[in-house]
């Protein structure tokens, strides 16, 4: 009797001590006390593996740790403790994703616009207004719409999809690797779009890009060069914020030609 008694105190203790955690790590971040949050979610999944909430917990904690700090080295873990205890987990392709894809250069899983303008007059001769329209297991798709002025000059549809480490845009018949995953500094890979063969290479990490839209930290600098012309094209990227900045560069010289003016994340 003494036993079963001590068992059953022991678990009753458990269960409070992990109510304690999940109830507190929901209070610390409708705070926006975000990394406490994520501290506690995982020791409450720690502690509470069978509790329904566990699954979600290991993702919120995760979520947290990539997307608000880009602290993979923590994330990364999580997610896989997550697919590793939880097989049959509804969380498992977005798991797959968050494990992969730390921290995220072009977020195209979720809902969301963002507004581009010429830099020299921040959006007044030109713009481009790119939205992701929707989002399924297989490819997002996006639509793009560019202005001269206030004059519609083209709007067209595009769909991206994630093949191994590779993210694709998909448009006009062909399917152009704009980053491959991890993107580390001199990585570089070859692809085709409308305009022929293209190279792409990662030539700098860890910059701060300072645009219309705000002051964006540990971006990366990806040119885009087709085979024969004199002049390339840089595109820098923010981490979960996507493309932030666009140039074009030569031999001794780069000149910023659009960069992000606003943008909406809509969460699901």
């Amino acid at each position: 009797m003494r036993k079963i008694f001590l068992l059953s105190f022991a678990a009753a203790f458990l269960t409070a001590c992990g109510n304690y955690h999940y109830e507190e790590a929901e209070k610390l971040r409708s705070q926006g006390l975000m990394l406490g949050a994520a501290e506690h979610y995982a020791l409450f999944a720690e502690k509470s593996p069978s509790d329904p909430r566990a699954q979600q917990a290991l993702f919120k904690a995760a979520g947290i740790y990539s997307k608000e700090f880009s602290l993979c080295s923590k994330s990364g873990p999580l997610f896989e403790r997550l697919l590793r205890n939880y097989p049959a987990t509804p969380l498992r392709s977005e798991a797959l994703r968050g494990l992969f894809l730390c921290p995220d250069y072009f977020p195209v899983n979720a809902a969301g616009s963002w507004l581009y303008g010429d830099s020299q007059t921040g959006g007044k001769n030109a713009r481009y207004e790119f939205s992701i329209t929707a989002v399924a297991p297989d490819k997002t798709t996006a639509e793009n719409c560019i202005y001269a002025g206030r004059q519609l000059v083209i709007r067209q549809k595009r769909a991206y999809y994630l093949s191994g480490g590779d993210l694709i845009e998909k448009q006009g018949g062909f399917d152009t690797i704009i980053l491959r995953n991890p993107p580390r500094l001199g990585l570089s890979w070859t692809s085709h779009d409308r305009g022929g063969r293209v190279s792409f290479k990662v030539e700098a990490e860890g910059l701060k890009i300072k645009t219309r839209a705000g002051e964006f930290g540990n971006c990366i600098k990806v040119s885009r060069r087709m085979a024969g012309m004199p002049s390339w094209i840089y595109e820098y990227y923010a981490p979960w914020k996507g493309r932030v900045l666009t140039s074009v560069g030569g031999p001794g010289f780069e000149h910023r030609v659009m960069e992000l003016i606003s943008y909406e994340e809509k969460t699901k």
